[in-house]
């Protein structure tokens, strides 16, 4: 089966992936709109029924400007992800006008939409610093640093939301705390001292059992090589990581604020904050489905269902994703704007640290 699938064609098998990932998607929001609750009169209704519902009972002096904010902070963190994107080309040596990179975001993020994780998105943007530079090493070694950052802002996000709203975990609020919380610890430090140390990271990699190491090599030598050209950059990395838990935390405090729009008043700001980051982590990782559509709702449903209703928690997740693409329609504009005679106003490629990244990829 797997020589079968190796022998179709690159476009066949993205066709097929992309068409499974689509019925995925729609299986999703089948099974968790068709899953029945009880009603509260001794009868069962569909969560679609008690979206519907709910939808009917919004009130739109109420919905129209927390949907406004929620969009808003929303927009915060995509600034702050378009500037850990500019900073990182920056410490690579490439220079661009920050209004060429925010059209270069905004249309990855619309390239992304249909696509899972964040695919389109560092996809284009790969594509857009080579189109108009011809270098592919530096941009990647970009896009591998922002991951690591990405991810130690979701953890970060976990970290500092947990005292506010680890009241959402229940019974359990205290074991879990003592079991996520040093783990959450371990990894941001890890990923830190990779980026910053990654020597260090190596000679321990190296101390780890065959097993372990072999699992992390691959991805620590990526990164480690990555990280050269940021060599002596430690102001610009350390802000590169205080924007990357604001890319995160903004995303996670949006939606607080779609939980109100639909009139939620019981939502509290830290316990929807808190969850939505165990979402953002569930939803980033999830190669299931398109954008992380179904997995974002079904999440989001089972750690908050008990506080703000299920309806409401499948609502306000969804809600959630269409407050945030609402800007992202704004990358169509961008895509057919910027045709092949487009350049930006400013482009600048001067970085002799970045041959150290090239000696040191494998022959």
């Amino acid at each position: 089966m797997l020589s079968l699938w190796r022998g179709l064609g690159k476009g066949t098998r993205r066709a097929v992936s992309l068409v499974v990932k689509a019925l995925l998607t729609v299986g999703a929001f089948y099974l968790l709109l068709t899953h029945r609750l009880q009603d509260g009169g001794g009868g069962q209704i569909t969560i679609w029924e008690a979206v519907r519902d709910n939808l009917g009972g919004v009130r739109l002096e109420v919905f129209v400007p927390f949907v406004i904010s929620a969009t808003a902070i929303k927009f915060l963190g995509i600034l702050c992800s378009m500037l850990r994107w500019h900073l990182l080309l920056i410490g690579q040596g490439i220079r661009f006008n920050f209004w060429h990179i925010v059209g270069a975001f905004l249309t990855g993020r619309f390239v992304g939409t249909f696509l899972p994780s964040t695919v389109g998105l560092d996809g284009y943007k790969l594509y857009d610093v080579a189109r108009f530079t011809d270098k592919v090493v530096e941009p990647a070694a970009a896009t591998a640093v922002e991951k690591v950052m990405g991810l130690a802002g979701v953890f970060l996000t976990f970290l500092v939301a947990l005292p506010f709203g680890f009241g959402v975990l229940g019974d359990h609020a205290a074991l879990t705390t003592m079991v996520t919380v040093p783990l959450a610890l371990a990894i941001v430090v890890g990923l830190f001292s990779l980026l910053f140390r990654p020597g260090l990271v190596v000679w321990l990699l190296h101390r780890l059992p065959d097993v372990g190491r072999r699992r992390i090599h691959g991805f620590v030598d990526k990164v480690s090589t990555a990280a050269v050209a940021y060599r002596g950059k430690g102001r610009l990395l350390a802000v590169v990581g205080v924007l990357s838990f604001g890319v995160h935390f903004c995303t996670a405090a949006m939606y607080y604020f779609t939980a109100r729009a639909i009139g939620v008043a019981a939502a509290g700001f830290w316990l929807v904050t808190f969850a939505s980051s165990i979402q953002i982590f569930a939803t980033v990782m999830s190669p299931f489905t398109i954008a992380g559509e179904g997995v974002r709702e079904i999440v989001q449903a089972l750690l908050l269902a008990k506080h703000l209703g299920t309806a409401e928690s499948v609502l306000s997740a969804a809600l959630g994703f269409w407050a945030a693409e609402a800007m992202t329609l704004v990358g169509a504009v961008f895509l057919w704007t910027r045709g092949g005679s487009y350049r930006p106003r400013k482009v600048s490629v001067d970085n002799p640290v970045a041959r150290e990244v090239h000696q040191s990829l494998p022959p």
